[in-house]
């Protein structure tokens, strides 16, 4: 399966969920995860498994100090 992650083509197994994709990818942390479709953007879940050709973007969680 593939995903378009913070504009990159990357290979995921089918049925990845956020979680693997923050395995497959350290460089995310934390950051909230987005996803683009045709009503907009929504955040999903780390339980929520990504589906084919989905792109995603990742946001980092703001600090207040």
């Amino acid at each position: 399966m593939r995903a378009i992650v913070n504009g990159k083509l990357v290979d995921l197994p089918n049925g990845a969920t956020v979680e693997d994709l923050r395995s497959k990818l350290p460089e995310i942390g934390n950051d909230d995860v987005m996803e683009e479709g045709f009503g907009g953007t929504k955040p999903l879940k780390n339980n929520e498994s990504l589906k084919e050709g989905s792109k995603v973007w990742t946001v980092p969680k703001i600090v207040k100090g």
